[in-house]
């Protein structure tokens, strides 16, 4: 009898903790998104996608899509494009998972040579120069590369000097066809000079303006009421326009007026 009773315990017991939640299980989120041409933006098919997560995973975007299940964390994702042997285009966004649910990531493959135009080391000799300057350092500590660098502003504000000379030289001719060039430059350079651009654009465009002209793009998000995939578009539609450029610098993207780039960006870095 009382075997009977132990044995049924026991059951009523194994029912109970099968009725109950599993509250402590692992959370897991989905994170998807499409893979895009950074000119066309139209999905790239065929697109190595990697996350670094443990164990790593790693998929084949066969129709621009593709899709990870991760838990709580910090995570890289890296989509990399090939032609053959040869990696033509890349993307690598940071995504910070919280809690289970649905995430939406879509990702703009850049071309290769966007990380060689304007690569970090550039910046960081542009940074030695500026540092070199504040505290009147030794000559001799300058490294080859940041003399290069030197000689190559100086070469360009001496071809600045002479071209402002020569347009001045042949303003005082008859002919007021510079006069007029050179007041239509005016005018572009005006606060209504983005008057054409949307309304978006022209809100990028002015917080870019209130930044010296340069900014990171990770910083322009945080100014900016779009999603990640929207400021990437716009920064794209800006550049296409000759508004804006955009240099690769360490994860990030540093986006400069062309103005700016042309004409202020080799005195703001001496």
């Amino acid at each position: 009898m009382l075997k009977n009773k132990i044995i049924l315990l026991c059951s009523i017991s194994i029912f109970l903790l099968a009725c109950v939640p599993l509250s402590n299980a692992t959370e897991v989120a989905t994170i998807h998104g499409a893979v895009y041409e950074w000119d066309s933006f139209e999905p790239l098919e065929n697109v190595i996608v990697d996350v670094d997560s443990t164990p790593p995973q790693s998929m084949l975007a066969k129709y621009g899509l593709y899709s990870f299940d991760l838990v709580p964390g910090n995570y890289t994702i890296l989509a990399s494009y090939y032609r053959g042997n040869d990696l033509v285009a890349y993307a690598e966004e940071e995504v910070t998972i919280t809690d289970d649910g649905d995430y939406v990531m879509d990702l703009i493959l850049l071309p290769v040579y966007y990380d060689t135009s304007f690569n970090e080391s550039e910046f960081a000799e542009l940074d030695e120069i500026a540092s070199f300057s504040e505290e009147g350092g030794d000559s001799a500590s300058l490294s080859t590369g940041t003399m290069l660098v030197i000689l190559i502003i100086v070469v360009v504000l001496i071809a600045g000097a002479y071209y402002i000379v020569k347009q001045r030289n042949s303003g005082s001719s008859p002919d007021d066809g510079d006069h007029v060039q050179d007041a239509d430059t005016e005018m572009m350079m005006s606060g209504d000079k983005w008057d054409d651009l949307p309304e978006d654009l022209r809100q990028v465009v002015g917080i870019i303006e209130r930044n010296d002209g340069r900014i990171t793009q990770k910083d322009l998000r945080t100014k900016v009421k779009h999603s990640e995939a929207k400021v990437s578009l716009m920064i794209s539609d800006l550049e296409s326009r000759g508004i804006v450029r955009k240099f690769k610098k360490g994860r990030g993207n540093v986006i400069i007026l062309e103005d700016t780039a042309d004409t202020d960006e080799p005195n703001q870095n001496i």
